[in-house]
């Protein structure tokens, strides 16, 4: 299994970076992307990696924000035969609390009857290698408390979804922000995945809070051992503070590729 990140907050090359995420998956059956960032930057840096993106044949996206589903748009015009899944709630009208206001931050609305999008409304098995899961319990972190949904209410995250994918023997576990709690995440999963690749939202991007250092420490003293690739909304600052505890995490960065 082949991981590629076509998209993160950072870069650790010459590809272009932006707040948001999107990453490629090869396997010997499937070619995945999970989100798709907010523009059209995945398509860009995936031609310079020679990586053709209309040849996917499975789209996931994480969550109804426009830093994963905003480059939908764009991946439509490229490629018309791939299967894309996001929860119904994904289409709700998502905000961010600014101090001017609640900004829209949700998906472009006039996608929802597209042909090639299913609406799915929890969990769903793909085939032996993919699957999705969702619906997770538990609390989410403060540092998702400016995140608001149609009402204007506290985000409650019920379209948020999780990839995994397994050849060989390998689970890899894919969250987009992680917004329902890494831990809550991870416990839920199907599988016991050995890696696991995505935002801890540890960190909020829209507010510059990060968590306080002893609750970032909680959380890693509490996770499974795995292999982690973090990033986007996890924060520089509770990287470093998790790299403490754990042995085996590493920044996901627009151009990281990752071998499983």
């Amino acid at each position: 299994m082949k991981i590629v990140t076509l998209v993160e907050d950072t870069t650790c090359g010459e590809l272009q970076a932006e707040h948001g995420l999107s990453v490629y998956i090869e396997t010997d059956r499937h070619r995945v992307l999970f989100d798709v960032g907010t523009t059209d930057l995945f398509i860009r840096n995936a031609k310079k990696l020679g990586i053709d993106l209309s040849r996917t044949d499975t789209v996931v996206i994480s969550h109804g924000h426009d830093d994963h589903g905003g480059g939908l748009d764009a991946f439509l015009k490229i490629n018309d035969h791939a299967e894309i899944y996001l929860q119904k709630a994904a289409f709700a009208d998502h905000y961010s609390n600014k101090k001017t206001g609640p900004e829209y931050i949700g998906l472009n609305q006039s996608l929802r009857e597209h042909p090639q999008i299913h609406l799915l409304d929890g969990s769903l098995v793909i085939d032996e290698q993919l699957q999705i899961y969702s619906h997770v319990n538990g609390e989410v972190f403060e540092t998702n408390r400016n995140l608001l949904k149609e009402d204007f209410e506290r985000d409650d995250f019920v379209h948020e979804q999780h990839l995994v994918i397994s050849e060989n023997g390998k689970h890899v576990l894919l969250m987009g922000c992680g917004h329902k709690g890494v831990l809550n995440i991870i416990r839920e999963c199907p599988v016991k995945p050995q890696v696991v690749i995505g935002g801890f939202h540890l960190y909020s991007p829209r507010t510059g809070e990060t968590m306080p250092e002893e609750l970032i420490l909680e959380v890693a003293q509490k996770l499974p051992e795995a292999v982690y690739y973090t990033g986007h909304c996890t924060g520089d600052q509770a990287l470093e503070i998790l790299k403490r505890k754990l042995p085996e995490i590493y920044p996901l960065m627009t151009g990281t590729v990752i071998e499983v």
